[in-house]
């Protein structure tokens, strides 16, 4: 039985090498915790050289992560000392800077690419983008959206950089830390980008890269709430027309194997114009979306999960579309506008009666009681307090099935006065 290690695991990691039996496959074993929640006293370099350790001691035939920040990075540069199957780190260290993973797509995809410039918080004057207002800033690093907004004038602009500077000391330290000795980057990711605004319809194409070909797994809608760019739902598979689709995978793969990004799994943001039939990337992500992995297995058979691992020990992934118990899947959100305080939250026998009606359903529970909804991990937009997983032959029967579990499951909270 192979050994395989996953550092900085999150609770999916958890739940899926469970749920797909790939814990009965495989020896697996977990190392730390989701990094990403305690950025601010965490080291990198002695977090490897712990692990390092541990693998010197004993046999690990894979290392993965699917936590987006460190994780993936780690998971890289261990697996690089060891001689294990792996992207290379300063790949996902290009993939992960939002600025220079620009500059590698104006490079190789420019017609994928928007404007974009660099802001450098330090230095506000010499570094004004060169864009018409409104347009969007974003951090060079950072996740779940937090601080990607549009501005609309310079006051928003000084506004959205003053919140940056502040935010962005502590939380890009590790990363800072691993440029300097992995890259040759000449800017760290203390500052901001503002590009075009983009505008139509947002999807998330995942797939994987073997020996240097990457093939592609699926692409999944991503529905907001109208007006808003908060997530509804995610649907896979897409509604998009097929061309469009396939000029999607086709800029997808052109942009990772140009980068030389090898032996994992991508996934990248686009968004189609329908009215200029244009396709721009919002980002790239070079791991595997776990919130989407039992999608993909619901509709195909086959979890991306397993596909990680095989990347992980050197084997090119079995994958056959089609093969899945449903035709199928989404992704359902749980959201309000309101900063709720919570006073209940589902029980466990509440999730199980509905594990037991839908037994392929992933429930997902955020929030603490007495605690409000801003003192999770919030984009700063809306307050999210629930993912429901759920497949079905029809998007009616994914309705019905969801109506049915916002039924069963009850949360009770007040509103802060």
């Amino acid at each position: 039985m192979q050994q395989l290690l996953f550092v900085c695991p999150t609770h999916r990691d958890l739940r899926e090498i469970r749920k797909t039996g790939l814990d009965r496959r495989h020896h697996v074993t977990f190392h730390g915790e989701d990094a990403s929640e305690h950025l601010d006293n965490f080291d990198p370099l002695a977090y490897i050289e712990e692990v390092l350790k541990i693998c010197r001691r004993q046999k690990v035939d894979g290392i993965i992560s699917t936590d987006d920040y460190p994780g993936s990075i780690i998971a890289s540069l261990l697996a690089r000392e060891l001689g294990l199957s792996s992207p290379k780190p300063e790949k996902i260290l290009l993939c992960q800077h939002k600025y220079y993973c620009r500059k590698a797509q104006e490079k190789l995809v420019p017609e994928a690419t928007p404007r974009f410039f660099w802001i450098d918080p330090k230095e506000r004057d010499s570094s004004v983008p060169k864009l018409p207002f409104p347009f969007f800033v974003k951090p060079a690093k950072s996740f779940f959206s937090i601080l990607a907004e549009p501005v609309s004038n310079p006051a928003d602009l000084e506004r959205q950089i003053e919140l940056a500077d502040s935010h962005l000391s502590s939380f890009v330290r590790p990363f800072n830390q691993l440029l300097k000795k992995y890259t040759d980057f000449s800017l760290p990711a203390n500052g901001l980008i503002a590009e075009e605004i983009l505008e139509g319809d947002q999807v998330t194409i995942e797939g994987f890269v073997f020996e240097s070909k990457a093939m592609i797994i699926g692409i999944v809608d991503s529905v907001m709430y109208p007006g808003t760019r908060c997530f509804r739902r995610f649907d896979y598979p897409s509604q998009l027309g097929r061309h469009v689709q396939e000029r999607m995978g086709e800029i997808a793969q052109r942009f990772i194997e140009g980068i030389g990004f090898d032996n994992g799994i991508f996934n990248i943001e686009m968004m189609y114009n329908s009215k200029k039939d244009s396709i721009h990337i919002i980002e790239v992500n070079p791991r595997l979306c776990s919130q989407f992995a039992d999608l993909m297995e619901k509709v195909h058979g086959t979890n991306t999960y397993e596909i990680q691992i095989a990347l992980a020990l050197g084997k090119k992934p079995r994958f056959q579309r089609d093969r899945g118990k449903f035709r199928v899947a989404s992704s359902f959100v749980l959201r309000t506008f309101e900063d709720e305080t919570v006073h209940r939250l589902p029980s466990p026998e509440e999730i199980a009666s509905l594990e037991e009606k839908f037994p392929e359903i992933r429930v997902e529970i955020f929030g603490r009681i007495g605690h409000r909804l801003s003192e999770e991990l919030q984009d700063g937009k809306s307050y999210r307090y629930g993912l429901i997983n759920l497949g079905g032959d029809t998007e009616k029967e994914l309705a019905e099935k969801f109506l049915t579990c916002q039924e069963g499951l009850r949360f009770l909270w007040t509103r802060r006065k």
